[in-house]
């Protein structure tokens, strides 16, 4: 969860550049966690708001994912030494690993001070809208059906 977190912030900050753009964010774990129908739903101004919040944090995050692949070529490095180096492999394994975690902790944090900024009612949103992205059609409509919604 941690892991989809991170990267739903890094994915949001990295591609709402304007009030419209959050219908074209795509990404692992961004649909899931804040989806765009929940998006779609505010007011225009609410929408901006909330999508400036994140966007305020797409430097931050195009420098930790600049890091982040700069290690990912220290493992391609790595794995092309001949003779093969396991111990050099693990360390840059561990490096890139160090690289991830503080993605996921900047991601957390960036979530849950969204989270806090949602009305009860625009949580209550986001949380059908989750539930609906991490169902079947099928399982969604009975779900709905059961809640009557």
């Amino acid at each position: 969860m941690a892991i989809n977190l991170a990267i739903v912030a890094a994915v949001v900050a990295h591609q709402a550049t304007g009030p419209h753009r959050h219908r074209s964010i795509t990404g692992p774990g961004f649909t899931q966690i804040l989806p765009r129908a929940f998006f779609r739903e505010l007011d225009r101004d609410r929408r901006e708001e909330l999508v400036g919040e994140l966007r305020e944090h797409r430097k931050g995050f195009r420098e930790l994912r600049k890091q982040l692949r700069e290690k990912a070529r220290d493992v391609a490095s790595a794995l092309r030494a001949d003779p093969y180096d396991e111990a050099a492999v693990i360390t840059a394994l561990e490096v890139y690993e160090t690289e991830a975690q503080s993605m996921v902790v900047r991601g957390r944090s960036i979530a849950e001070n969204f989270f806090k900024r949602l009305t009860p009612e625009e949580r209550k949103q986001i949380a059908d809208q989750i539930e609906r992205k991490t169902m079947s059609k099928r399982r969604w409509k009975r779900w709905k059906h059961e809640r009557g919604h």
